[in-house]
């Protein structure tokens, strides 16, 4: 197989995976381990296959900056935990690819496996039965011929992966208990077989604005929507175009960010200098573009320049001045941005249990909001791996709070001194979160049995510490049973916020009688404003 040829083709793989991915999501969402209604593997991987697909541009003309586009693409648009590791296990399929000519049955095999590494080191603690066996006993003992046909190769490759993946529940009880197989290792397989479809010239007939919208998001962004606090003084500026542009670097050799943004801030500010597998992703605020342009153009190909005139825009959302430390919280709904605005958060995320953000949207707040250093709640264990990519890419410091949940990050965020340093605020912040429990209300997707339940779709469902504690057929007896469950001796405050959907009477009223049933205890109700949990509790 020539060259352009190759290039062709692994153009067609990826995009045709992406398109495969974005089909099946919502089959992919219905296996998640809770039948909760925001089940969102699926949507998470197509969500991060989308930003790498539209990467991928006409005039890139090699295995490897083909791979290297897709890849920085999947690392700027991962969104949760399986996204991420999804883009780790793509990061690595393209230093496979590194300097090949060729796609054929080695390379292919010894990308893969190398995506595996990738994804393996990228999780401190790697859970078997995931997306993680999947891959890696999908590839595991091949040797393939270079002249195999890659077709019956990725054939076979597939096939290792579907009996890996009904494995998985042997592995990890837990979706044994839910009766299902695991969603990430699911996602990987139609991954997968959408390559093995280009390979077979089966293009998928998916929504055709597929890539018109791809092309919207061609530099990763992704769609959760960032609210920024302070207008921009659009007319009083130092420095007038905001430039930017993406670099195919062409020596071979990784990219030393660090002279180019000692370059870029002698001549402009709000700098951003971001590298990936060759490709370098540039902002920068200056009164000078071409020093840009002829600063980077010397070490490869520039690509996607933008040059705004922010004088002749209309009001952007940016901060005038550098803050010495920013708190960056993820919240959804409109009673809990409030809450967070009020206990110092600057800038919001929306995003949450309906929609993960992903690393390129935590730092695209970090960029128009710009600080010394950074704090950020993630507030949902699926956002934490995102929020980790971001501080290793950010040339900030960003710390993390690692908070789970609402309540975890309204609990720490209280503890906040701004006269103690980012460290010492960490330190503090992630203590905190020790001294809350939380429950989150919703209503079963489908039926499943799971801790010893049968559960019921449509039942009311409590989640305690990521577990399902309780499940019934009425809201008010899912509360009060679940409060009931939670609470212990050291337990001194209860504090309910509702959801969108609950009548705030209606609420106030549970709220009296709980504290009816337990007079020792002091209990607050908030309006959350979330979607899709009538009711989001925390126990202190």
């Amino acid at each position: 197989m020539t060259n352009s040829n190759s290039v062709k083709l692994l153009k067609e793989m990826l995009i045709n995976a992406a398109k495969n991915l974005g089909k099946e999501k919502s089959s992919i969402d219905n296996l998640n381990v809770f039948p909760v209604p925001d089940g969102d593997t699926g949507t998470n991987m197509s969500l991060t296959l989308k930003s790498a697909a539209g990467a991928i541009t006409d005039d890139l003309d090699s295995l490897e900056t083909v791979s290297s586009r897709f890849s920085h693409g999947a690392l700027m648009g991962a969104r949760g935990n399986s996204g991420v590791i999804l883009s780790q296990l793509i990061s690595g399929f393209a230093k496979g690819l590194k300097g090949q000519e060729e796609l054929n049955a080695i390379v292919l095999v010894d990308s893969l496996q190398k995506g595996v590494e990738a994804a393996y080191k990228a999780v401190s603690n790697p859970v078997e039965g995931t997306i993680l066996t999947v891959s890696r006993e999908s590839v595991e003992n091949l040797s393939p011929d270079k002249d195999m046909d890659i077709i019956i190769l990725l054939e076979e490759i597939i096939q290792k992966g579907k009996e890996s993946l009904a494995r998985t529940p042997e592995l990890l009880p837990i979706l044994k208990q839910s009766g299902v197989v695991d969603a990430g290792g699911m996602g990987y397989l139609v991954f997968l077989n959408g390559m093995l479809m280009a390979l077979k010239g089966e293009e998928i007939p998916f929504m055709d604005d597929f890539l018109a919208d791809m092309s919207k998001n061609s530099s990763g962004k992704s769609g959760a929507t960032i609210t920024f606090s302070d207008d921009f003084d659009h007319e009083n500026i130092n420095f007038q175009y905001c430039t930017e542009l993406l670099l195919s670097v062409e020596t071979g050799e990784e990219f030393d960010t660090a002279p180019a943004i000692k370059m870029l801030n002698t001549i402009g500010d709000s700098v951003l200098v971001i590298e990936s597998e060759g490709i370098v992703k540039v902002h920068t605020h200056t009164n000078e573009p071409w020093q840009v342009l002829e600063f980077f153009g010397q070490f490869g190909s520039l690509n996607d320049i933008k040059i705004d005139n922010m004088k002749a825009q209309s009001k952007r959302k940016y901060e005038e001045s550098e803050k010495d430390l920013a708190i960056i919280s993820v919240s959804y709904g409109d009673g809990f941005n409030a809450i967070f605005k009020s206990l110092g958060t600057n800038y919001i995320i929306s995003g949450g249990q309906t929609m993960n953000p992903s690393t390129e949207d935590i730092l695209e707040a970090m960029r128009k909001n710009p600080a010394k250093e950074y704090i950020i709640l993630p507030n949902n264990k699926n956002i934490i791996l995102a929020a980790e990519q971001a501080a290793k890419i950010s040339d900030k410091k960003l710390h993390i709070i690692y908070s789970k949940t609402i309540p975890q990050g309204i609990t720490s965020l209280m503890s906040f001194n701004p006269e103690m340093s980012a460290e010492e605020n960490e330190e503090v912040m992630n203590d905190m979160i020790k001294s809350v429990k939380s429950i989150e209300i919703t209503q079963a997707v489908r039926d499943t049995i799971i801790n010893g339940l049968d559960i019921k779709e449509g039942q009311y469902i409590a989640i305690a510490e990521g577990e399902i504690v309780f499940r019934d057929n009425d809201l008010y007896t899912s509360v009060v049973e679940s409060i009931k469950n939670e609470i212990d001796e050291d337990s001194e405050i209860v504090t309910l916020y509702f959801g969108e959907d609950i009548d705030e009477e209606a609420a106030e009223e549970l709220v009296n009688e709980l504290s009816e049933l337990y007079d020792e205890i002091d209990f607050e109700l908030h309006n959350g404003g979330q979607p899709l949990y009538p009711y989001i509790i925390s126990i202190e």
